[in-house]
C-alpha cells in the first residue's frame, strides 16, 4: 500500500460512513469511534483503538506501542484466554521496531501480524499491532481499516517528540533492525539466524565477543551454535569451552530466570564463571535470553573488555534482536520439520511401493531392515514377527554374525520387559539395557547407556510384528523426525504383512484348487493322480536346489500339479491301454500339453505355469513335442518337470510293468543327461534322491 497523509485518512472517516464493505459497517464503526475518543481519557482511549482494530479483524490481540524512547506500551487488548497473550510485550516492541511507513502485514512462526504506523504532526509517532494465531493473509480492506484507526489513535501520542527516524542514534537502530529482520527472514535454519545475528550486531552494538546460544536437544544445557571474537582475549575461544549448563554463569542464569541483564563489571558479579584457561579481566555483558511461545530456548550474549562498556540502550536493542531471532528459529525450526516431514513422505511412498512386490512376509522384514538402515540413526537394528505370544527375529542389520546367530535363536515374549506394553500403542518405547536384559545378552558387550527404540507393527490384537532400533550412549534416544519416520514404517509395515498373509491364504486356497482339479484326473487315470501329487514336492525340491525361489517356484509347483491336465481330453481306452500305443494312438497322446494349455489359459494366475505345462514334454536335444524346442529354449520350470516326471515314471508301476528300482532309475537319468534330459535338472534330481534323509 501506500502511504496515506492523515489529512486523507480524516476525509476518509467522513466519507466512511456512508460505505459497507463485505456485508458489514467496519468503516462506520471507526469512524463512530473517532467521534466518541475525544471524550475518554488517553488510556482508555488507546485500549478503544485496540479492542476495535481487534473486533474489526477478528484478532487475537492488539497493541498500541510508542515507537520512540523506550518504546512504551500505550494502551493493549487481548482476547480472554487467548494463548497469544504468551507472546509478551518484547515480541511485539520487535515487530513494531522495523515497520515502515505503510501498514504492513508479515508472518512470525505461526502469527499473523498487521502493523499500522501512527503519524502525529507528520512524524511517525507509534505502530497499531494486531495479531491472530493463524495462517491467513490480510486483505487489502484489512490493512485499509487498519490504517484509518491507526489515523484515529494518533491523539493519543501528543507530545510524543522523541521519534525513530529524526536522526541520531535510533534512527540508524531502525535501519540496521530493517537490515537484520531481512536476513533474518531469509535464514532457513537456526545456525543460519545465529550468524545472521552475530554478523548484524557488529554494526549495531560495540562487542569484543558474540555468543548465540540454543537450548540443547536433552534441554540440560545451552550450546553456542555461533560466536565471534576480536582481540587476544577472546579470539581462540573454542565452542566446546563456552558450553553452560543451565543455571551455570551469567548465560547459564538466564536461561533459569529468564531475566535480560545488564552486567556492568562480570569480574564481581554474582553469577560470572571463568572460563578454564583464561586470566581474569574486568569485562562489561550483555545477556538478552531468547523464547518461543513462553518457553526460552536459548540466550545472547555479548562482552567487551573493561568495565561499564554497555548502557541500557544497548541492552534494550538487544532484547528487541533477541526477539527477532526467537522467532526465526521458530521460522527455522518449522521449515526444518515441513522438509523433514516431506522428506519422510517421500522415503514412506518409495518404501511403500517396494514392500508391495515382496513375495513372503519374511522378505517384507527384510525389506524394513533396509529401509531402516537408511532412513533412520542406530547403531543395529532388527524386526520380529509375532507368533501368538512370541517374538522371533527374522531380519535384522548391524549385529554381528554371532549376534544375529543368538538373536534368530531367542524366543522373546510378547509381555516381556523388551515387548511388553510397546506392542499396544503406535508411540515409540524407549527401552533401557536393563528392561532389554534378555535381547542384551544376546549382544557382546553392548555399550553402557545405549537404549531401545521398540516400534509396534500393529497394535494390541493387530499385532503382527515389531521394530527395534538400538541406540548408543551417545546418539541418545531417536529425533522427533526419526520417532515419525518409525512410526510410518510400521504403519507401511503392518499393510504389507496384512496383504502378504491375505496373498498367502489366497494362493494355498488356490493352490488347493488347482490339486483338486489335478486330482479329478484319478477319475480316469489313477496312475496320473497319485503322480501328480508327487511331483509336486519333488519338482519344488529339484528347483530349489537349482536357485528358483519366489513367483518362478510357485509357477514350478501349480505346472506340476497341472502338467497332465489336458489328459482328460484324451480318450480312456488309449490313457488306460495296457500295451504300446500306435502311432496313430500316439499323436492323439501327444496332444495333451496343448489342451493342458488350453484349459488353464483363461486363468490369469496361471499364466507362468501355462508356459511350463505346454513344454513339460520337450527334449534337450529337440526329440520332444509339441513344438520340438532345445537347449536353453526350454524353459527352465519345464526342464525340471521333465526329468521329475520320467524319474517318477521309472519307480512307479504301472499297468504294463513294474516299477524300476532307484539305482536303475539313477543310471538312466546320468545315460539320457544332455540327450533326453537337461545336464543340471538331471544332477539336481540325483543329488536330491541320493542325500540322505531324503525320500
Amino acid at each position: 500500500m501506500t502511504r496515506t497523509t492523515p489529512d486523507e485518512l480524516t476525509g476518509a472517516l467522513s466519507e466512511a460512513r456512508h460505505e459497507v464493505i463485505s456485508g458489514g459497517s467496519r468503516w462506520r464503526r471507526a469512524a463512530d469511534m473517532a467521534a466518541s475518543l475525544a471524550t475518554l481519557p488517553t488510556t482508555d482511549a488507546a485500549e478503544q483503538v485496540c479492542a476495535t482494530l481487534a473486533e474489526l479483524l477478528g484478532l487475537d490481540s492488539a497493541w498500541l506501542i510508542e515507537t520512540g524512547g523506550e518504546q512504551r506500551v500505550r494502551g493493549s487488548w487481548a482476547r480472554e484466554g487467548s494463548a497469544l497473550q504468551r507472546l509478551g510485550e518484547q515480541r511485539i516492541r520487535a515487530a513494531a521496531a522495523t515497520v515502515a511507513d505503510e501498514v504492513d502485514q508479515r508472518r512470525e512462526g505461526r502469527y499473523a501480524f498487521v502493523l499500522a504506523p501512527v503519524f502525529r504532526s507528520a512524524r511517525r509517532a507509534g505502530v497499531l499491532v494486531g495479531v491472530v494465531r493463524s495462517g491467513r493473509r490480510f486483505t487489502e480492506d484489512d490493512l485499509r481499516c487498519a490504517a484509518l484507526l491507526a489515523a484515529v489513535g494518533a491523539p493519543v501520542f501528543a507530545g510524543v517528540e522523541s521519534l525513530p527516524g529524526a536522526g541520531g542514534r535510533s534512527g540508524e537502530h531502525m535501519q540496521l533492525l530493517q537490515s537484520l529482520a531481512g536476513a533474518l527472514a531469509r535464514a532457513r535454519s537456526e545456525v543460519d539466524v545465529a550468524w545472521s545475528v552475530v554478523d548484524e550486531l557488529r554494526t549495531m552494538i560495540d562487542y569484543h565477543a558474540c555468543r548465540f546460544y540454543l537450548l540443547s536437544p536433552l534441554e540440560d544445557c545451552i550450546v553456542p551454535i555461533a560466536h565471534a571474537g576480536f582481540g587476544s582475549e577472546y579470539e581462540n575461544d573454542r565452542s566446546a569451552d563456552l558450553v553452560c549448563a543451565l543455571g551455570e554463569g551469567v548465560a547459564g542464569r538466564a536461561m533459569i530466570d529468564f531475566r535480560p541483564r545488564l552486567v556492568h563489571n562480570a569480574r564481581v558479579d554474582e553469577f560470572a564463571v571463568e572460563i578454564e584457561g583464561t586470566d581474569p579481566i574486568d569485562e562489561s555483558m550483555l545477556v538478552a535470553p531468547m523464547a518461543t511461545s513462553g518457553d526460552p530456548i536459548g540466550v545472547i550474549v555479548l562482552t567487551k573488555v573493561g568495565a561499564g562498556m554497555f548502557d541500557e540502550d544497548d541492552l534494550r536493542l538487544l532484547e528487541v534482536i533477541a526477539s527477532h531471532a526467537a522467532v526465526a528459529c521458530e521460522n527455522a525450526r518449522l521449515y526444518a520439520d515441513a522438509r523433514d516431514q516431506a522428506e519422510v513422505s517421500e522415503a514412506l511412498l518409495d518404501l511403500g511401493e517396494a514392500l508391495a512386490v515382496q513375495a513372503t512376509v519374511e522378505d517384507v522384514c527384510r525389506m524394513i531392515a533396509v529401509a531402516i538402515d537408511r532412513l533412520v540413526e542406530c547403531a543395529a537394528l532388527s524386526v520380529w514377527l509375532r507368533e501368538d505370544d512370541q517374538m522371533r527375529m527374522v531380519a535384522q542389520n548391524g549385529y554381528t554374525p554371532i549376534e544375529a546367530r543368538l538373536l534368530r535363536g531367542a524366543r522373546l515374549t510378547a509381555a516381556g520387559t523388551l515387548f511388553g506394553g510397546a506392542l499396544d500403542s503406535r508411540r515409540v518405547a524407549i527401552r533401557t539395557l536393563q528392561e532389554a536384559d534378555h535381547l542384551a545378552s544376546c549382544l557382546t558387550s553392548p555399550p553402557s547407556g545405549s537404549s531401545f527404540a521398540v516400534v509396534a507393527v500393529g497394535e494390541r490384537a493387530a499385532n503382527r510384528a515389531a521394530i527395534v532400533i538400538q541406540r548408543g550412549p551417545r546418539r541418545g534416544v531417536p529425533s522427533n523426525r526419526d520417532q515419525r519416520m518409525l512410526v510410518g514404517i510400521a504403519d507401511q509395515s503392518l499393510l504389507a504383512i496384512a496383504n502378504r498373509d491375505l496373498y498367502r491364504e489366497l494362493e494355498e486356497s488356490f493352490l488347493s484348487t488347482v490339486q483338486a482339479l489335478a486330482n479329478a484326473l484319478e477319475t480316469k487315470d489313477e496312475y496320473t493322480g497319485d503322480h501328480a501329487q508327487a511331483l509336486i514336492g519333488l519338482s519344488s525340491n529339484v528347483a530349489d536346489r537349482l536357485g528358483v525361489d519366489g513367483q518362478a517356484l510357485r509357477d514350478i509347483s501349480f505346472a506340476a500339479a497341472l502338467h497332465d491336465i489336458g489328459k482328460i481330453g484324451i480318450p480312456a481306452e488309449i490313457l488306460n491301454k495296457p500295451s504300446a500305443l500306435t502311432a496313430d494312438e500316439w499323436e492323439v497322446m501327444k496332444l495333451h500339453p496343448e489342451l493342458g494349455a488350453r484349459i488353464i489359459e483363461p486363468v490369469p494366475a496361471l499364466s507362468g505355469a501355462r508356459e511350463l505345462v505346454i513344454a513339460c514334454h520337450e527334449h534337450w536335444d529337440g526329440s520332444g513335442y509339441p513344438f520340438g524346442l532345445a537347449g536353453e529354449e526350454i524353459p527352465l520350470g519345464a526342464q525340471v518337470i521333465l526329468v521329475c516326471d520320467a524319474f517318477h515314471a521309472m519307480t512307479s508301476d504301472r499297468v504294463y510293468r513294474r516299477a524300476m528300482p532307484l539305482p536303475d532309475a539313477i543310471a538312466e537319468l546320468r545315460r539320457c543327461a544332455g540327450t533326453h534330459f537337461a545336464p543340471e535338472a538331471a544332477a539336481a534330481l540325483i543329488d536330491a534322491v541320493t542325500e540322505p534323509g531324503e525320500e
